[in-house]
């Protein structure tokens, strides 16, 4: 009896995420990485790992194709191999969000392509991947599955072997994950860049709730840029989550000042202040993005008046703010007279 060949998987992207699930996979399957660089770095990452670094058209010979591109990057690739998968291949992508990818997936795959939209819930970090050593730990670690178009026994197939591995298993959909996600990931690295860049750090006085707070700071700053914006662009839930966060904290700033306040008076007072104390710095900023909005139309030549965008401008905030037309149309009267002082 011929034994059953296993699957050739190729890895798609070789950054550090992707590094570490090409040296979890290559000790149970042939690994082939495609990098759009061929490169030194990618050259020594690929040895480590175990791997063969195959051109774009070899892509057509794998099985199980793993994209562990970007997110922004994710639906350009997406298109781009579409042409060149062979029948009855697996599509997997890893991305942190799954609405949009998993949208994307069904919208340009060919209907004899099998695709799975994948969440692994940790990391380089949470992991402690050491690619030299060719090292990293599992245990409790989950991994969302949004099978898409897959036979249940391929499923079958998957989760066994994800269970082999020692990763915990949730199944849900793309919608249900980015809801949750919102909160458990972009939320987290909100905070997390956020105390970074306070200058939240380890000290001689703290509590062991400071500590536990430090904790976060690791998962969240290490990794790139990119990953925290894309995380927020293509979540359609992270926007609300976070400004559901920040009026928390603006709720929480108008109690302190409450509790600090002699009565109701000297309170509305306070508020007074430090509403007039925040338009003003919200001003200062506007007049620095107004100056150089000024600078982009001298380059493409546009007029600095724009009584169309003027109408626009003023109708939209009169129907967003909830205020007085007249006061409404009164303030924007000087704000744009001032923005366009300072576009000249």
């Amino acid at each position: 009896m011929q034994e059953k060949k296993s699957p050739k998987i190729c890895i798609i992207g070789l950054g550090r995420f992707g590094s570490l699930i090409a040296s979890i996979l290559v000790k149970d399957f042939p690994i082939f990485i495609y990098h759009y660089r061929n490169n030194p770095e990618i050259n020594k990452k690929t040895r480590l790992i175990g791997g063969k670094l195959i051109d774009f058209n070899q892509i057509s010979k794998c099985d199980i194709i793993i994209l562990t591109v970007p997110i922004s990057k994710t639906e350009k690739m997406i298109k781009n191999i579409a042409p060149v998968v062979k029948p009855g291949a697996l599509i997997i992508d890893t991305c942190s969000v799954k609405t949009l990818p998993c949208g994307w997936l069904k919208k340009y795959l060919p209907k004899n392509i099998n695709i799975l939209g994948t969440h692994p819930m940790f990391g380089p970090v949470t992991t402690n991947f050491n690619i030299n050593n060719q090292t990293w730990n599992l245990k409790n670690k989950q991994i969302v599955l949004c099978p898409l178009r897959l036979s249940n026994k391929k499923l079958s197939c998957i989760k066994k072997y994800l269970k082999k591995i020692n990763l915990e298993i949730i199944i849900t959909t793309p919608e249900d994950h980015d809801q949750q996600n919102a909160k458990t990931l972009s939320l987290v690295h909100f905070l997390g860049r956020a105390l970074t860049l306070s200058g939240i750090k380890k000290q001689k006085i703290f509590t062991p709730g400071y500590e536990d707070l430090l904790k976060i700071i690791p998962h969240t700053s290490s990794d790139n840029w990119q990953l925290f914006f894309d995380m927020h662009n293509f979540n359609p839930y992270s926007e609300q989550t976070v400004k559901k966060f920040l009026n928390a904290c603006e709720n929480l700033e108008n109690k302190i000042i409450k509790e600090a306040s002699n009565d109701n008076f000297d309170y509305n007072r306070k508020m007074i202040d430090k509403i007039d104390q925040r338009i003003f710095g919200l001003l200062k900023q506007r007049t620095k993005h107004t100056a150089q909005i000024g600078n982009i139309k001298k380059q493409k030549g546009l007029p600095i008046v724009d009584k169309k965008r003027e109408a626009e401008i003023i109708k939209n905030k009169i129907q967003k703010s909830g205020l007085k037309p007249e006061f409404v149309k009164k303030l924007y009267k000087v704000l744009l007279e001032e923005s366009y002082k300072n576009q000249k």
